[in-house]
């Protein structure tokens, strides 16, 4: 078997279950060799060891970065990516970004959510066709971060499309992914100086005139904060609807149940979370000698934890290679764990909830039509999902004015 972890050919249909079974059941901590040169990590398959890395912090390190290859770094000393830090710069950012993404938050946004769900439904409800991830899980994920963090919903599908590509590993030097990152730029740079000249009542104004442990941001701060924002919040949402949405047509028995129980759903959400997390995987860095599973691990060298295979892991999950809307419980780790836990879980959670109440309510015949096409990746990819599903359903009616572009 061909367990090279980082060939993008393993993730051309979602990720590489098989592979992670085999790695789980023979070789849980996988010595294994970088195809551009490093040094090569130890792979994790196993739930055990990968929870308790996430919730050793301080042995294994978010910095300098959370990407196995080396160079894949963002920031310098006093500009930090909030995910590629440790405490205290970790501790006092994740505060300071954490106010609009509360549970109090997002239960107060509530109302908006649902008017969103409704109104992007309303643009195909009559037309009784719509490409699923387009049209539905790319709006849904795009509108809701842009609502979030005060950007133009119309400006938020460039930025949307934009952070696909990235997430997708293109080279950022040259191509697709040069342009991708230059329109992150640009439009984080006219953010930046719109709310420095004109603030308004949005997260970006607050990020703009932000600081932490002292340190005000500057330009260099903003653009790392604007671009994990844009790619955290929308790449992942639309890849956990789209391939949820999959999931239910492989298992229509599983749809009708949803159908004719829709408060079944939020159980349904945490499945689609489990069965395929929307992340593939994160690289942590030891911090002094260690041991997982009495192999010897020394400080400096990396580790990376494949959640997919975790979640999948038959010694925490019966039946783990079944999707089961009902399964209880459910200790997924979709979301990390310990001191880097997602901090959009509840948002997340809550526009997964909401659109699949309201695909199941307004489409209950919902179904494919057509072959799904995922992201072809040319570099090893950190998110994996759909790119387009072809669907069809019983024309309905609108509930709103559906004045969404």
């Amino acid at each position: 078997m061909d367990i090279n972890l980082l060939d993008p050919a393993h993730y051309v249909n979602g990720q590489p279950y098989e592979l992670y079974r085999h790695l789980r059941e023979t070789d849980p901590v996988h010595w294994h060799e970088e195809s551009y040169g490093g040094p090569g990590y130890f792979a994790l398959t196993r739930y055990a060891d990968i929870k308790a890395v996430e919730t050793d912090s301080a042995t294994f390190a978010n910095a300098p970065t959370t990407l196995i290859n080396d160079d894949a770094r963002a920031g310098d000393e006093t500009h930090q990516h909030l995910i590629f830090s440790d405490p205290p710069h970790h501790t006092e950012h994740r505060k300071f970004l954490s106010p609009e993404l509360s549970v109090l938050a997002v239960r107060t946004g509530d109302d908006r959510l649902q008017e969103l769900v409704h109104d992007i439904i309303d643009r195909v409800i009559e037309k009784g066709e719509c490409d699923f991830v387009e049209d539905i899980a790319g709006r849904m994920a795009s509108f809701v971060m842009a609502d979030l963090i005060g950007l133009p919903r119309e400006q938020s599908l460039v930025m949307f499309d934009a952070a696909a590509v990235l997430a997708s590993g293109a080279d950022t030097s040259k191509g697709r992914g040069l342009e991708a990152a230059t329109i992150m730029y640009q439009w984080a740079d006219v953010a930046r100086k719109e709310r420095l000249e004109s603030p308004r009542d949005d997260m970006l104004t607050r990020i703009a005139h932000g600081e932490v442990l002292g340190i005000p941001f500057d330009e260099f701060q903003f653009q790392l904060d604007f671009q994990l924002l844009v790619s955290a919040g929308s790449d992942t949402s639309r890849n956990v609807l789209a391939t949820g949405m999959l999931r239910l047509f492989e298992n229509p028995d599983q749809y009708r149940a949803l159908v004719a129980d829709p408060s079944l759903v939020p159980q349904a959400v945490e499945e689609m979370l489990r069965f395929d997390p929307p992340i593939v995987f994160q690289r942590r860095t030891v911090t002094r000698d260690t041991e997982i599973d009495g192999v010897a691990i020394r400080k400096g060298q990396k580790v990376a934890s494949y959640y997919g295979a975790a979640n999948r892991d038959p010694a925490v999950f019966s039946d783990p290679d079944t999707f089961d809307i009902r399964r209880s419980p459910n200790p997924h780790l979709a979301f990390g764990a310990g001191r880097h836990f997602c901090l959009g879980t509840h948002l997340a959670r809550a526009e997964l909830v909401a659109m699949f109440t309201a695909l199941v309510t307004r489409m209950p015949d919902l179904r494919a039509t057509g072959d799904t096409v995922w992201h072809e990746s040319p570099e090893t990819p950190s998110v994996v999902g759909p790119t387009a599903i072809p669907v069809a359903f019983t024309p309905g009616v609108r509930l709103g004015s559906a004045a969404l572009i």
